[in-house]
């Protein structure tokens, strides 16, 4: 970076600091034209400014400085700040005068009562115990009984539910659904939430970090910048076809997929073909041999794709002349959808304008930035801002203003306020949420800040409460579930509801609906275009890799097994392959010829490399540096002369019941001395730790295809599964036993079962952000 004259946030104030301190002069010069200094949110501050502040205002001497701050909401930990900053300032500035605001002119008493108690859990670190001061909140605002209320469910569809019905009585009354917000600890949290607002029709925006790229209307124009630079991109295409504007038959979409899979052509070039047999002048003769598998469509559908596919041909031949944002505008106008933007009839659409108008400015702001302002450099500019997180929020500007149900983080929440404030999902384990172990933890002997005396995790996670909690205005609405998702165990209700308010005036009973809730009528969902009766799917073989894309998210696995939608590989893929193919290739060389060594290894890099996927020339160029020396580490590290190879990339085929086979490949098989054998596995990405290895599904699976009589019919305690690590040069080898394999048989059923019953519900994590169907999935927000 210092080589390019760039620099971070974090590098501004490491290199002022040692600047100030090198060059004391200057120093002096800034001391004399800052006279005054103000800080605000001062509880905010990491080690660093806080050395900054001191060097522009030493402790000793007569420096005119205020900070302003409030312990109690100190919740940015994660983001380097240091809550001991505010904690030991008057002992750094004994001469300080203290100024204590006690008046609040937001919420009322009976929400600032509850708040308080829950933060004094955080004695003995905080000011009011450091201090020896009362930081007790007085309200200026009417004050009302029911301020904070509790609400424990069965299930979280019940608690859902509930928010939702609490919504609509409350906008009857004499609230507006922009006075209320719904905080949740984690984004993937707001998912059902939203489904429900969506089916009762109520305006809802959701503030998550990188939210404005999510926006389903901003989504579309996203894959069609995507189909402009790669017409082979089919998940884009097929988000394109599905647009609302275009009004296509979903089954004829569907219809057309099957067809390019029949016909092994890209999605485009599948429609394009069968196209080509109406419109004569796309092709000088049609493609006799793909007629006969040509679906039936109505005319309809017929005439709106060559009336989609003629514009996107008029935009392709424009690429090198029009910038992406051109383009785009192009498109909006093309299609007459730029009049349905700029005469909103609902405050939806007026919703869907702004965040067009938003994109649009994005896509300006990259034009001024970028050399490459055609589409290929938006496309790349996109996918890798969406890589990092780094899209910006969809309603930044002023949010408020916007009369729908704000969902927001309890940590964007700060600083705001609202009449009516929803806090759900209140069980262990979501707030406060696990604490996690540091990946590089930091010894306390090199940790500057002060260290408290309690939990900091369970600290930081009281503070992020208190701020939800002195976000409401007039009501506070606190809501847990026994059960959540698919699960049976109950959880335990979060220990910051006991705390807030009181366990001893807590009667928690888990709220049970009305009867008529109960016996819903399947009436009542037709009006509902998003619920669908799923339809059984047949599902005979599965293998790991399908399994493990089950567990991340059933939806994915819908895309991918179910519906076959094909997608661009990913880096990780290519590089994943092309390393795994070149030890394959390498082994069995070895197996004619013991003499093969390093330069054959490597040999077999370069006629493996798998070139697609990556960002760049220069990005491959420099994973096919680190694939190299990967294998050159496995080599020097693992390969041995003298190993006896009983089989490479040997496939099997195993009954589990009555009606499912698993399938799979080991990468190699290798005899030991003792009649044992080993399961070899070659893993490119990172070592988890051991104890997800200790129940790692793919291993058992291993060992039970390796137990079978329809493989090597080996005892259990006679098979060694072995996975090498190439990037960390680490080899793991355990054991499984006939517990282990019962169980994942168990499981395997399962979720066979579950596939079976179309059960594709999506899972929301930090997967979705990298998943290859995120621009066709609407869960991905």
């Amino acid at each position: 970076k210092i080589e390019h004259d760039v620099m971070d946030f974090g590098d501004l104030i490491y290199y002022l600091i040692k600047l100030f301190r090198e060059r004391p002069h200057i120093l002096k010069q800034y001391k004399k034209q800052y006279k005054y200094v103000l800080v605000d949110e001062f509880q905010d501050t990491n080690i660093a400014q806080y050395e900054l502040i001191k060097l522009l205002c030493p402790p000793t001497g007569q420096s005119k400085l205020t900070v302003v701050g409030d312990d109690s909401q100190a919740i940015y930990k994660f983001r380097g700040a240091s809550v001991s900053n505010i904690l030991t300032f008057m002992k750094d500035y004994k001469k300080a005068k203290q100024v204590t605001l006690h008046d609040n002119y937001r919420s009322n008493q009976t929400i600032l009562d509850h708040a308080y108690e829950l933060i004094q859990h955080n004695n003995p670190d905080t000011l009011e115990s450091t201090l020896g001061i009362s930081k007790k909140l007085t309200s200026h605002a009417k004050d009302r009984a029911d301020a904070t209320t509790l609400n424990v469910f069965s299930h979280s569809d019940d608690e859902t539910d509930w928010v939702v019905e609490q919504i609509e009585t409350l906008h009857k009354k004499k609230y507006t659904f922009g006075d209320m917000a719904l905080l949740v600890r984690a984004n993937a949290h707001s998912e059902p939430f939203i489904r429900a607002l969506k089916r009762k029709g109520i305006s809802y925006q959701f503030l998550g970090p990188g939210s404005l790229f999510k926006q389903p209307e901003v989504k579309d124009l996203i894959a069609y910048l995507h189909v402009l630079s790669d017409l082979s991109d089919t998940v884009s295409l097929y988000r394109v076809l599905s647009m609302e504007l275009f009004k296509l038959d979903a089954e004829d979409l569907l219809h057309l997929m099957s067809y390019a899979k029949k016909t092994s052509l890209s999605y485009y070039q599948a429609i394009e073909v069968y196209l080509s047999f109406y419109q004569n002048e796309w092709y000088e003769q049609a493609h006799e041999q793909y007629k006969e598998y040509m679906p039936l469509t109505s005319q309809a559908t017929k005439d709106k794709l060559i009336e989609v596919f003629t514009l996107i041909k008029k935009h392709v031949k424009r690429i090198r002349k029009d910038t992406a944002g051109e383009l785009l505008f192009s498109f909006l106008k093309d299609t007459n959808y730029i009049d349905t933007l700029g005469n909103p009839e609902t405050e939806m659409q007026e919703q869907v304008t702004f965040n067009i108008t938003k994109f649009f400015g994005k896509i300006r702001e990259m034009e001024r930035s970028q050399e490459d302002t055609s589409v290929f450099g938006a496309t790349e500019y996109i996918d890798m801002s969406m890589e990092l997180g780094e899209s910006p929020l969809a309603g930044e500007a002023d949010f408020t203003a916007v009369n729908a149900v704000h969902i927001l983080t309890v940590h964007s929440a700060k600083g705001l306020e609202f009449p009516i404030v929803f806090m759900p999902n209140l069980i262990k384990g979501r707030f406060p949420t696990n604490r996690r172990k540091e990946q590089i933890p930091i010894p306390d002997d090199l940790i500057k800040e002060t260290l408290p005396q309690g939990d900091y995790h369970a600290q930081e996670e009281r503070r992020l409460f208190y701020v939800g909690m002195t976000r409401a205005k007039d009501r506070l609405f606190l809501t847990a579930s026994e059960r959540y998702d698919q699960g049976i165990r109950k959880r335990k209700l979060s220990p910051f509801v006991y705390e807030a308010m009181g366990e001893d005036k807590l009667n928690i009973e888990p709220y049970v609906p009305q009867d008529t809730k109960e016996q819903l009528s399947i009436f009542d969902f037709q009006k509902h275009d998003d619920v669908v009766i799923p339809e059984p799917v047949t599902v005979k073989n599965i293998s790991y890799s399908q399994l493990q894309t089950y567990e991340v998210c059933p939806l994915k696995y819908k895309y991918q097994y179910v519906l076959k939608i094909p997608s661009s590989p990913a880096a990780a893929a290519s590089f994943g392959s092309t390393v795994h193919n070149a030890l394959h290739k390498f082994y069995k060389g070895f197996a004619q010829d013991p003499t093969w060594g390093l330069d054959q290894l490597l040999n077999m890099l370069e006629t493996s490399w798998i070139p697609i996927g990556f960002s760049s020339a220069g990005h491959a160029k420099k994973m096919k540096e680190e694939a190299k020396q990967m294998l050159k580490n496995y080599y020097t590290s693992f390969h041995k002369p003298e190993i006896d190879i009983v089989n490479l990339e040997k496939m099997f085929k195993i009954r589990i019941g009555s009606s499912i086979f698993l399938t799979g490949k080991i990468d190699r098989v290798d005899n030991k001395a003792d009649g044992a054998i080993e399961i070899i596995d070659y893993k490119t990405g990172k070592m988890p730790d051991v104890k997800k290895l200790k129940k790692d599904m793919q291993l058992t699976i291993y060992a039970m295809a390796a137990s079978s009589p329809a493989l090597y019919n080996k005892p259990v305690e006679k098979i060694d599964l072995s996975f090498y690590y190439l990037q960390a040069r680490e080899k793991v080898t355990m054991k499984r036993s006939e517990e282990d394999i019962s169980e994942a048989k168990d499981r395997i059923t399962e979720v066979v079962e579950d596939i079976r019953k179309g059960a594709f519900k999506p899972h929301v994590g930090p997967w979705c952000d990298h998943c290859s169907f995120r621009m066709i999935c609407e869960a991905w927000k």
